[in-house]
């Protein structure tokens, strides 16, 4: 899945428009500042993080503590995956000119 459509399937429950934009920014924010290396991965997988629990706390606050652990790590794994996925394909179009 594309980095944005987990960005759109992650905010799609928030309730406030303003929220969901923050949200989708700062997730773009964390992957330019890894794109361009200002961000290593650890630096980026604990940013990720802190935004995806903030979201789960927002959207499922009954949630039990372990689920919401697996739902956050899970949501993360995803993101990051993504995020590199994009970042492979920028460089590599970087390298090679047309």
């Amino acid at each position: 899945m594309s980095l944005r459509d987990l960005v759109l399937s992650l905010i799609s429950e928030v309730p406030e428009a303003d929220n969901r934009m923050g949200i989708s920014a700062t997730i773009y924010l964390l992957r330019d500042a890894y794109m361009h290396g200002r961000a290593t991965e650890d630096d980026l997988r604990d940013a990720l993080r802190d935004v995806v629990d903030a979201v789960i706390s927002m959207t499922e606050p009954l949630l039990e503590p372990e689920e919401k652990k697996k739902k956050v790590e899970k949501w993360v794994n995803q993101l990051l995956g993504a995020i590199k996925m994009e970042t492979v394909r920028v460089r590599t179009l970087r390298r090679v000119r047309f």
